[in-house]
């Protein structure tokens, strides 16, 4: 992958940010120093992750394996990937094995291990249903493709996309810069692949989907062209890339390039060089642009008014006037009662009590739909497709519930911001997708749906049909007949058919009962404690746009504090300084905006 003009743009916005920074320290701004820090230090460690999701067996750790030219993720178990891998760069082969913290809140606990052992910590066969609590397992390699930042993660299939156990690849969107979905090419995209590429395109810009083993189904070019439609007629802006693993790594070991592009990777890596990369650097040039033009403006206001007050003494009363009403403003917005703090307060509550109101209809719509399904049908014969429906649905409404959620406080993070300087940047906001509480919620509780077999039905025969054969027998006795005559066995025949049916028809409303329970009982469970989950994740993030804004405050208030004390000196500086002072003025500000005008060129 190609990554020099990436790499050079990514460049330029750390000079330009190193240069906000000594501005930042040279006029004794501190405050806007940290802020440019912290956007320097994400675009100076640029991760761009990737995840490579499907279902069982799909390829889709043969896709990364073929992606960095190494035999990294187990393909051959019979359940491959039981852990989430993530591949990045590293000049020297190593790998981590993450656990999840001791304490809520804590940090995870990292253990380093040999990169030949990794079968036993990713592997459905070395580390069977994750039995050592894995939560992540990082691996650096020395490759190329890696080095700007590309981080791949390979992500467990158990179970399908509808699997509960696919909570953790949901939860991960959010913050994924590119999602892969690979589909083999032995059949069009399933519906659940759908479903999961409609949450995707929800919680992810840039999807692609990965057509996987075209060496082994002549029909490929068929399925792709059936999948685009498919994907044309959802409104899922996503490209199929027909792929074949296998001419990958022959191409690889002839070094034969016309092999290599039959395997279509060549095309797999321009998405995620043109797509991918360059989404990335484009955002992180953002970032430092609006951030580097901010503070070169905080940084001007204090010169500007100087400069007007020595510059037009006449007008220093007005000007003083303005300085003040500017201070007044940016003094009310560190109050509680400023009106940005109002926005944010009600905003969120409102946003709680939608949430709350929105996933409990999401979870009625659910159970509603189980309750039809085990209306038509009998649970006993549809029970195993049945629940991992469930799962599906759930975990589905979950992450659109999630992703309305991050989205409505996008929108309030905006509204927020209109109450600062024009421009203000407007800090990313998200509540993670709750993958610890889903994974510790029991999965659904098998009812009793047992349905009466031969022996069965032929005792309820014997119950239901003893009673008529016997008063039909002494009526007939009567009369001459036997206990046992045709009249009476015909109608305790009779009898004991209406036994068996009502008993089937008892037995079915049953199970249908203990079914519905059953989901119901997985619902509810789910529901409340996604509540909980969510009701923290959005007082966290109240916290976070809080505090942030709240800086921001901080720094307009010193901002017009500097601006009104320097006006006030040149005011009363005296006439033969005030030429002199102008020409260092006007050097300081050429600078300001030389530096704003490098911002202004990054995007």
């Amino acid at each position: 992958m190609n990554s020099t003009p990436h790499a050079g743009q990514l460049r330029a916005a750390l000079s330009v940010l190193a240069s906000a920074s000594k501005a930042a320290e040279a006029y004794g701004r501190p405050d806007l120093g940290e802020r440019v820090a912290q956007v320097r230090e994400r675009v100076a460690d640029p991760r761009m992750r990737v995840l490579v999701v499907g279902e069982f067996k799909q390829g889709k750790s043969s896709l990364v394996n073929a992606l960095v030219h190494a035999p990294l993720c187990p393909v051959d178990e019979d359940v491959a990937t039981s852990v989430p891998t993530a591949v990045h760069y590293a000049d020297e082969p190593a790998a981590v094995a993450v656990y999840p913290p001791a304490v809520e809140g804590g940090e995870p606990h990292r253990e380093p291990f040999d990169v030949e052992d990794i079968r036993a910590y990713v592997s459905e066969a070395g580390n069977p249903a994750n039995e050592r609590r894995v939560a992540l397992v990082e691996v650096g390699l020395p490759r190329d493709l890696l080095r700007p930042g590309l981080v791949l993660v390979d992500t467990p299939g158990v179970g399908g996309l509808g699997s509960v156990h696919s909570a953790t690849t949901v939860a991960a969107l959010p913050s994924a810069d590119a999602v892969l979905l690979c589909t083999d090419a032995a059949q069009e995209l399933t519906e659940a692949e759908m479903q999961f590429l409609g949450i995707v395109r929800d919680l992810c810009p840039t999807v692609a989907c990965v057509l996987t083993k075209t060496d082994f189904y002549p029909a490929w070019r068929k399925i792709a062209e059936l999948d685009e439609e498919h994907l044309a007629r959802h409104g899922v802006a996503a490209p199929v890339i027909p792929t074949s693993a296998a001419l990958r790594q022959r191409a690889a070991a002839r070094n034969d390039r016309e092999l290599n592009d039959e395997s279509g990777y060549p095309r797999l890596l321009g998405f995620l060089r043109d797509q991918v990369l360059a989404n990335a650097v484009l955002v992180a040039n953002r970032a430092a642009a609006q951030t580097v033009s901010d503070v070169a403006d905080q940084l001007a206001q204090r010169f500007a008014a100087e400069r007007e007050a020595l510059t037009d003494p006449a007008g220093s009363a007005e000007l003083m006037t303005r300085l003040d009403e500017t201070q007044k403003q940016a003094k009310a917005l560190l109050g509680r009662a400023a009106r940005w703090q109002q926005t944010l307060s009600d905003g969120f509550a409102d946003l709680v009590a939608d949430a709350e109101h929105e996933l409990r209809a999401r979870m009625r719509r659910v159970t509603k739909q189980v309750d039809t399904a085990v209306d038509d049908a009998d649970p006993a014969q549809i029970w195993e497709q049945l629940e991992q429906w469930l799962y599906r649905a759930t975990t589905g409404e979950v992450a659109a519930h999630f992703a309305r959620v991050t989205s409505r406080a996008s929108e309030l993070a905006i509204e927020v911001a209109e109450h600062f300087a024009a421009g203000e940047a407007v800090p990313h906001v998200g509540v993670r997708a709750p993958v610890e509480t889903l994974s510790r919620i029991d999965a659904v509780q098998r009812p009793d749906l047992k349905v009466d077999g031969v022996a069965g039905k032929g005792l309820t025969a014997m119950r239901g049909s003893f009673g008529g054969l016997m008063m039909v027998g002494v009526i007939g006795s009567t009369v001459g007949l036997g206990l046992l005559n045709p009249l009476s066995l015909g109608f305790g025949a009779l009898l004991g058919h209406k036994a068996i049916k009502d008993e089937g028809k008892r037995a079915l409303a049953q199970r249908r009962a203990h079914a519905k329970q059953a989901c119901r009982t997985y619902v509810d469970e789910v529901s409340f404690a996604v509540s909980k989950d969510a009701r923290d994740g959005m007082r966290r993030m109240q916290r976070a746009l809080r505090d942030t804004f709240t800086e921001r405050a901080d720094e307009l208030q010193l901002t017009t504090t500097e601006a009104l004390s320097a006006a006030k000196q040149a005011v009363q500086a005296h006439q033969a300084e005030r030429a002199s002072r102008v020409r260092d003025i006007d050097a300081e500000l050429a600078r300001i905006r030389e530096l704003r005008g490098r911002a202004e060129a990054l995007a």
